[in-house]
C-alpha cells in the first residue's frame, strides 16, 4: 500500500471556536479591543485541536490574519499569561512564546484539566514512528466514538451474534439488521453483491461508503491503518484507543511495528586538498559525490602504497557513501575513496546525479530527488549532508488508472505535519486509509515527502505519487528542513512562497530510439 493525499484543511475546531466566540460575544461585538501586556510565561495545554494565528484575529474575520500552524489536542506550549480580548475570542488571545496567538477557548493554563490530562498522548519526536500503529485485519471493523456494551455492538458487528438455529427447525438466513434512526447500518459480507460475469471487475467500494453516523465514526476495510494511543478494558471487552480518542475492538487490529531497517547517511563537512582536486573527475571531486551500494556483496577495501588489495567489512546494500575524489585503478578495476577512509569498487556503486539549481545561494538548504535512481540527497549549497533511497510514484503510462507519476520541477516545502491522515479512492487499488502518516512535508499540492512504515521497497517506485522515505530518514530530514516546527506544534505552514526548503525533482530523459 502507498499513500498520497491532499493536505489537511485548517483544523476543524477553528470554525467552531470562531462561531462560538462570536455567538457568546454578540452583546460585546461593538466593544473596544482590550489590549494587554505580555505578562509572565506560563504553560498552556490544548483542550482540542486548534490553530496558531499570526495576529489576534481569526483568518475568516477578513482582517488579514494568517494561520502559522496548529496544536494537536493535548499539546503543551509556552505562552504569555495576559491575553488580548476582542470580538473574535472573548476568552482572549494568548501570545505564544515562539510566535503567533492562540484563542483561550481552546487552551487551558490548568494542565490538570481533564481535557488536557486525559488527551491522547503526544507524538514521540525522537522516533521514526511517533505513535504505535495497527492494521485492520478484516472488512467491516467499526470505529466508535465511545465504548459500547456488547448488545449495542451487535448492531454494527454481526459476527458477535451467535448463528445457532432453533432446535428441530431448519437454519434460516438472518434478516438484514436495521440501524437505529440517525445511525448507519453496519457493513458485512452479507451486503456484498453476487458474482459478476467473467471479465468484468466487481465495483470497488468508495471511501465515503465507510462513513458512519452517530456513535459510529466509520467502518474500515482490510488494510486500513490506525494510530494507537493505548489498550484498555471496558464493558467486558478489550479495546484500542486511537490517537483521535476513538475506540476500536482490540482483536480486529494487529500491531504494525514497521517493516524496514533502512536508514540513510549523514555526512560531515570535508576539505579537499589540491592533490585530491585533480584526481578522477575533478568536477565531482571538488564538491564530493554521493554513491549508493547497489548489491549485497560490496566491501570496504584497503589499498596499500604497493597497490595491494585487502577486503574489510561488508557494506550493506542501499547504504550511501560520500566520495572524496581520490581514485585508484588496480589490475584494471577502478576504486573510489570515501570520506569514511576506505575504498569501494566503482562497479559496486550507483553515483548520484543531482540537478543543481542555477540560482543556488551559498550554503542554501535544498533537496535533490532523482526519480530515475530513486535517490534523495540533501545539500547545503553544493555540499551533500544527507543521502538515502526513496520510493516515488509507480509508473504505468499505458494504463492511466495505474500510473502515479511524481511531478518533476523545482518546488518549496509549503507545510509540514508531524503526522497527518492520508486516505482516498484509487481506481486500480480501491480505497485506502492511513491515520497519522509520519513526518509529512508537502511541496506541491497534495504531493509530499513522508515516512512510509508499511513497506521496505526503498530504491524502487511504489507510491501513489508521494516520495516515500524510511521513517527515521523522514524524521531527521523533517527536523532539518524549513519551515522549522516550534516546540509543541503539530504542524507549521510556510509564511511565504520562498521560506520553505527548495526541492528539485527530476529524472533522466527517455533514451532516444
Amino acid at each position: 500500500m502507498a499513500a498520497c493525499t491532499k493536505p489537511l484543511p485548517p483544523p476543524p475546531l477553528d470554525a467552531e471556536v470562531a462561531e462560538a466566540s462570536a455567538t457568546s460575544a454578540a452583546d460585546a461585538a461593538s466593544a473596544d479591543v482590550v489590549e494587554a501586556g505580555k505578562g509572565n510565561l506560563v504553560k498552556l495545554g490544548a483542550t482540542a485541536q486548534t490553530s496558531i494565528i499570526d495576529a489576534p484575529w481569526w483568518p475568516e474575520s477578513g482582517k488579514g490574519a494568517k494561520r502559522l500552524g496548529y496544536l494537536r489536542h493535548g499539546a503543551v506550549v509556552t505562552a504569555y499569561d495576559r491575553p488580548t480580548v476582542n470580538e473574535d475570542c472573548k476568552e482572549g488571545w494568548y501570545e505564544v512564546e515562539t510566535s503567533g496567538f492562540v484563542c483561550g477557548k481552546a487552551v487551558s493554563a490548568e494542565l490538570t484539566n481533564p481535557k488536557v490530562r486525559l488527551a491522547p498522548k503526544q507524538p514521540d519526536h525522537d522516533a521514526g514512528m511517533p505513535y504505535r500503529y495497527g492494521v485492520n485485519l478484516q472488512d467491516g471493523t467499526p470505529l466508535y466514538r465511545r465504548v459500547l456494551a456488547t448488545e449495542d455492538r451487535k448492531k454494527y458487528e454481526p459476527w458477535l451474534v451467535p448463528a445457532k438455529p432453533a432446535e428441530g427447525e431448519p437454519e434460516e438466513k438472518p434478516e438484514k439488521s436495521e440501524a437505529p434512526e440517525g445511525e448507519e447500518s453496519p457493513r458485512s459480507d452479507k451486503d456484498k453483491k453476487g458474482p459478476v460475469d467473467a471479465g468484468v471487475d466487481a465495483a470497488k467500494p468508495k471511501l465515503k461508503s465507510f462513513k458512519g453516523r452517530g456513535v459510529l465514526v466509520r467502518t474500515m476495510a482490510h488494510g486500513f491503518y490506525l494510530a494507537l494511543d493505548r489498550s484498555f478494558n471496558s464493558n467486558g471487552a478489550r479495546w484500542w484507543r486511537t490517537t483521535f480518542g476513538f475506540a476500536v475492538p482490540f482483536d480486529r487490529i494487529m500491531l504494525q511495528p514497521g517493516v524496514t531497517k533502512h536508514v540513510g547517511s549523514w555526512f560531515e563537512a570535508i576539505v579537499l586538498g589540491d592533490e585530491d582536486a585533480d584526481a578522477g573527475d575533478a568536477g565531482v571531486a571538488v564538491a564530493g559525490t554521493v554513491a549508493f551500494v547497489n548489491h549485497g556483496f560490496a566491501r570496504r577495501i584497503e589499498i596499500s602504497e604497493e597497490k595491494k588489495i585487502s577486503g574489510g567489512a561488508e557494506l550493506p546494500k542501499r547504504s550511501a557513501v560520500l566520495l572524496d575524489g581520490r581514485v585508484s585503478v588496480v589490475s584494471g578495476v577502478t576504486y573510489h575513496h570515501t570520506t569514511g577512509g576506505f575504498y569501494v569498487r566503482l562497479m559496486d556503486l550507483n553515483l548520484a546525479h543531482p540537478a543543481f539549481p542555477a540560482d543556488l545561494k551559498e550554503g542554501e538548504k535544498w533537496i535533490d530527488v532523482d526519480l530515475t535512481r530513486q535517490a534523495l540527497v540533501a545539500f547545503e549549497g553544493t555540499r551533500p549532508v544527507f543521502a538515502t533511497l526513496i520510493s516515488s510514484g509507480r509508473r504505468n503510462p499505458q494504463d492511466k488508472e495505474r500510473d502515479f507519476p511524481t511531478p518533476t520541477g523545482s518546488y518549496r516545502i509549503h507545510e509540514k505535519h508531524v503526522t497527518t491522515t492520508m486516505d482516498g479512492d484509487v481506481a486500480s487499488d480501491g480505497p485506502y486509509s492511513i491515520e497519522d502518516v509520519p513526518w509529512v512535508m508537502y511541496f506541491q499540492g497534495s504531493y509530499a515527502l513522508h515516512a512510509a512504515f508499511w513497506h521496505d521497497a526503498f530504491g524502487n517506485k511504489r507510491s501513489h505519487g508521494c516520495v516515500n522515505m524510511a521513517p527515521e530518514d523522514a524524521r531527521r530530514l523533517f527536523a532539518w528542513t524549513d519551515p522549522p516546527l516550534p516546540a509543541g506544534w503539530h504542524g507549521v505552514f510556510a509564511r511565504d512562497d520562498a521560506s520553505g526548503t527548495r526541492i528539485v525533482v527530476h529524472e533522466d530523459p527517455p533514451p532516444k530510439r
